[in-house]
């Protein structure tokens, strides 16, 4: 076989723009192959949506670009827009082909076999708990044959031509190797997304019109459909470390399957929400950049918009996860520059709810809809109107009138005033009992500031009542407090009063609260959520 035409850079990104095309055409077809490790019916979708975020960054190159450029985009793209599952192991099998191929202008056979290698070795360790008949099993035969080939001398056109034949035996072979398929008599849906996009580089390459897909063969529908557990769930965060090299082991131990990890993104599926909520709490003590969350038993397909929540807390991002939105935590990275980025990244509709004034101010020029959300009880009053099927313009304008008509209070612990006091003042009560203003315009302005002498006079119990950014009252009693507060905010009316609560505001505060709401407010709906963020003491919403 001739290899007078080559695998360059200008092939490589021709390859790319092909593949996202066909698996846009293939993805529902190749969702209906899917059966492990759930029956979530979103393979396709999935690998379709990781390989469009990975054209997205080769479109992004200027100039003359090499193999290297255009491998290493695709695997950066495809590692911040990674997807489910399949999504993260073709990511994680990219950059490894990126790896390889570092430093080589033109492929050579022995190049193209060290590749693929790389890219099996690093999909396998990616993944807690291998399995064979999945997308694994299929990388790791086709880097066999193109290592076996290339040491026989073959070239690199003879190559690729042995592993796209290869790739499609081993597909087949994949319903006899696992059993979950044999019940269902389907190939994997994985492993066929990996033999199309693998047909569509021996096309590229040989400059052929692609022909023949697997797809035509492979495509049926499973005679038996293993459904997900009562409440399975699906976990995809972007960590702010890298994790240490146990994080699989214990994530298993937590009651984690389908356990991917890449670098900083990890994926994991989990039973219930309680599992949910220990394995997020573990993921962040890494930092959670980011974190998406579905419902496997649903099986929506996507709406007209994408929704983005800005929160703080491993709490609050598994709270606004699992209400349809992907989850940010403001204070990682350039928040501008990372929220271009999913917006570029999606070809419908953004709509972004902040929690903070200053991530709304921060937010300025962004092209998507922002609700103008001051604080996290805003947030969530938004958040629970927000209907992903609705059109865009009607849905953000459902989110800000929800916004604007919470009424909001928060309760500060003497700490919380001393490290980030908000804007607004009180007259303090000092040791003495002489009540007298402290110094400046606001807290904390200098050692002898009224602040700063209230909290040594309640090191411990000393909390202050802020309703929409002004200061009202203040107490050593936090059970009084959030007694007045939730009586204040309810004077004006209201059938839902949300309150949002950190670590160090105890259950037993909660618990005379929920009791007072009953006796004094029987018809209001009493809501409470667990920021798990050190830096919420209580808020309060009412709507």
């Amino acid at each position: 076989m001739s290899n007078a035409i080559s695998l360059n850079g200008r092939l490589a990104a021709r390859w790319a723009r092909r593949a996202v095309d066909r698996l846009r055409k293939e993805r529902t077809e190749i969702d209906e192959l899917n059966v492990f490790p759930v029956p979530d019916g979103d393979t396709g979708t999935n690998m379709y949506h990781t390989l469009r975020a990975a054209y997205l960054a080769v479109e992004e190159l200027t100039g003359p670009v090499t193999l290297p450029h255009v491998i290493a985009a695709l695997a950066a793209g495809a590692g911040r827009g990674a997807r489910g599952n399949s999504g993260l192991i073709l990511a994680v099998a990219l950059q490894g082909v990126a790896d390889a191929l570092a430093g080589v202008t033109v492929a050579t056979a022995d190049a193209m076999a060290t590749a693929l290698e790389t890219a099996s070795d690093r999909a396998r360790a990616a993944v807690a708990r291998p399995v064979d008949g999945t997308m694994l099993t299929v990388l790791d035969a086709m880097a066999t044959e193109a290592r076996e080939r290339a040491d026989d001398g073959a070239d690199l056109l003879e190559v690729i031509a042995a592993v796209r034949e290869r790739s499609r035996s081993a597909l087949r072979e994949t319903t006899g190797q696992l059993t979950v398929l044999r019940e269902a008599e389907v190939v994997d849906a994985g492993s066929t997304g990996i033999v199309e996009l693998f047909d569509l580089l021996y096309a590229t390459v040989t400059g052929r019109t692609p022909q023949d897909s697997m797809l035509a063969e492979v495509a049926r529908a499973p005679k038996i459909i293993h459904e997900a557990t009562a409440d399975e769930l699906e976990i995809v965060a972007v960590l702010a470390t890298e994790p240490t090299d146990s994080l699989g082991d214990e994530l298993d131990r937590l009651g984690g399957t389908s356990i991917v990890i890449n670098a900083a993104k990890v994926h994991v599926h989990v039973a219930d929400e309680a599992t949910a909520a220990t394995v997020i709490d573990r993921l962040g003590e890494f930092g959670i950049a980011r974190l998406d969350m579905e419902d496997l038993r649903m099986h929506e397909e996507e709406g007209e918009t994408k929704l983005i929540a800005l929160v703080k807390g491993t709490g609050l991002l598994m709270h606004t996860a699992l209400n349809g939105a992907t989850a940010l935590t403001p204070v990682v990275g350039d928040l501008f520059e990372t929220m271009s980025e999913l917006i570029a990244a999606e070809d419908r509709a953004v709509i972004v709810i902040p929690s903070s004034t200053s991530a709304l101010k921060s937010l300025t020029g962004l092209g998507a809809y922002v609700v103008r959300s001051r604080n996290v009880a805003t947030l969530l009053s938004a958040l629970a109107v927000y209907d992903p099927f609705a059109p865009a313009g009607e849905i953000f304008a459902d989110m800000t009138e929800a916004a604007a008509g919470t009424r909001v209070g928060t309760i500060y612990s003497a700490d919380q005033l001393a490290s980030d006091p908000p804007t607004g003042m009180l007259p303090v009560v000092h040791e003495d009992g002489e009540v007298r203003a402290a110094a400046g315009a606001g807290f904390g302005q200098g050692t002898g500031s009224g602040l700063v002498t209230a909290v040594a006079a309640h090191p411990a119990q000393f909390y202050r009542v802020f309703i929409e950014g002004r200061a009202k009252t203040q107490s050593t009693e936090l059970r009084t407090l959030v007694e007045k507060l939730a009586d204040r905010l309810l004077g004006a009316g209201g059938e839902l009063l949300t309150v949002v609560h950190g670590p160090d505001c105890a259950p037993e505060v909660l618990d005379h609260l929920r009791d007072w709401i009953q006796k004094s407010h029987g018809t209001v709906h009493f809501q409470d959520i667990d920021a798990r963020d050190p830096g919420v003491l209580v808020i309060m919403g009412v709507e």
